[in-house]
C-alpha cells in the first residue's frame, strides 16, 4: 500500500481543472509523474500527454506527428527483435530502454489514438524522484528545416553548448523541515521553463538538488545518497560503453530519464570502508539498489541511421559531461 501523497509545497506543472479533465478510457489515468514532453490542455483536446495503465504496469505514450511518431515505433520494434536477427549491438541496448509492449489504440478525447506501451519505472516507487535530461549539443536531426534547426539552436543555450545536455522538466522530493531525518517530505516540480534559464552553475546545482546532495544530512542519509549516486553513475557508464562500441546509430532530441524513490534514502545501509574497481560497497543491503534507481534512455522519434558509420559523437559529449557531473556530486 502506497504511502499518503505528500504536501505539494512549489509546483509549476499543475493538473488542469476538475472540469477540463480529458476523456479517458476506464482503467487508465493521466500520469502524475511525468516531468517533461506534450502535456494535456484544457483548452485544446488535441493535446494529449503520457497515461498510466496502473494494473498493467505500463505508461502510454502518444505517437507524435506522423513521421516522427513511426520512426520511434519502428525503433521500439527494431529493438524488440533484435538479436534474433543477429543485430547484437542492438540487442544490448534493450537492458538500457523502458520494456516496449507494443502499439495501443484507445479514444482519448473522443477520437482514436496510437499510444506505444512502455514500461512504468516508477511503478513501484514510494515517493518517485524523476528528471529528464536532454542529451546532446546538436537537438536538430538531419531531416530539420533551416527554420527548426535555428529554432532549436535557441533552445537552453548556456547549458546545452557548454555541457551538452539541458533539462525539460523534474520532480523531487525534499525534507520538509531542519530534521533532515524527518518523515515528512514535499515535493518540488519543475518544468521546461525553469531548465531553459538555467546556466552551468545552475544546472550542476540542480543536480545537486535533485540528489538530495544539497543539504547536510545524518551519516546513514549521505551513505544512502552515496549509493545512489554510484548507482546513477554505474548505469551511466554501462551506456556509455555501449556509445562507444555502436555504429548503428545517431540519436538526435532523445532524453535519459532518471528515477529514483526517494523513500528508500531513508532506509539504506551504511558503506563500508573498502572499495571494489573504485566503488565502496554496501554491507548486508537488502537489496539492489538497482531495484530503486533506475536510468534509461526515451524519446526515439528522432534517431537515424549513423552517417558513414561513425560514432555518436553528438550524443557522447552530452553524456560524459553528466556523468563528469555525478562524479562531481559523488567527491564533493
Amino acid at each position: 500500500m502506497a504511502k499518503k501523497e505528500q504536501d505539494v509545497v512549489d509546483q509549476e506543472l499543475p493538473p488542469p481543472p476538475a472540469r477540463n479533465k480529458p476523456t479517458l478510457p476506464e482503467g487508465f489515468r493521466q500520469l502524475k509523474t511525468q516531468v517533461a514532453g506534450h502535456n494535456f490542455e484544457s483548452i485544446n483536446a488535441e493535446a494529449i500527454g503520457l497515461l498510466q495503465d496502473y494494473a498493467g504496469g505500463c505508461v502510454l505514450k502518444p505517437l507524435g506527428k506522423p513521421e516522427c511518431g513511426e520512426r520511434e515505433l519502428r525503433f521500439y520494434e527494431s529493438l524488440a527483435t533484435a538479436g534474433a536477427l543477429g543485430d547484437n549491438d542492438l540487442a544490448l541496448l534493450r537492458g538500457h530502454v523502458p520494456r516496449f509492449y507494443g502499439p495501443l489504440k484507445l479514444v482519448v478525447n473522443h477520437r482514436e489514438r496510437t499510444f506505444l506501451r512502455l514500461e512504468d519505472l516508477t511503478r513501484d516507487m514510494l515517493q518517485p524522484c524523476v528528471m529528464d535530461v536532454k542529451v546532446g549539443k546538436r537537438t536538430w536531426d538531419p531531416a530539420a528545416s533551416p527554420n527548426k534547426r535555428q529554432l532549436e539552436e535557441g533552445k537552453y543555450v548556456q547549458c546545452k553548448q557548454a555541457l551538452g545536455l539541458c533539462l525539460p522538466g523534474f520532480q523531487v522530493y525534499l525534507p520538509v523541515d531542519a530534521d533532515q531525518d524527518a518523515e515528512k517530505a514535499s515535493i518540488l516540480r519543475r518544468g521546461r521553463d525553469y531548465g531553459k534559464s538555467l546556466s552551468v552553475e545552475g544546472f550542476k546545482e540542480t543536480m545537486a538538488l535533485f540528489f538530495n546532495a544539497s543539504t547536510s544530512h545524518s551519516k546513514a542519509r549521505r551513505a544512502a545518497r552515496e549509493l545512489l549516486l554510484q548507482e546513477v553513475l554505474r548505469q551511466l557508464q554501462d551506456i556509455l560503453k555501449w556509445f562507444v562500441s555502436q555504429r548503428v546509430y545517431h540519436f538526435y532530441a532523445s532524453s535519459l530519464l532518471i528515477c529514483y524513490d526517494y523513500s528508500r534514502l531513508k532506509n539504506q545501509p551504511t558503506l563500508n570502508g573498502h572499495r571494489h574497481h573504485g566503488e565502496q560497497e554496501a554491507v548486508d543491503a537488502p537489496s539492489s539498489p538497482s531495484t530503486w534507481v533506475r536510468v534509461r534512455m526515451i524519446d526515439f522519434a528522432h534517431v537515424y541511421p549513423a552517417e558513414q558509420a561513425l560514432p555518436d559523437e553528438n550524443y557522447m559529449f552530452g553524456l560524459k559531461s553528466l556523468i563528469e557531473v555525478i562524479q562531481a556530486l559523488i567527491h564533493r
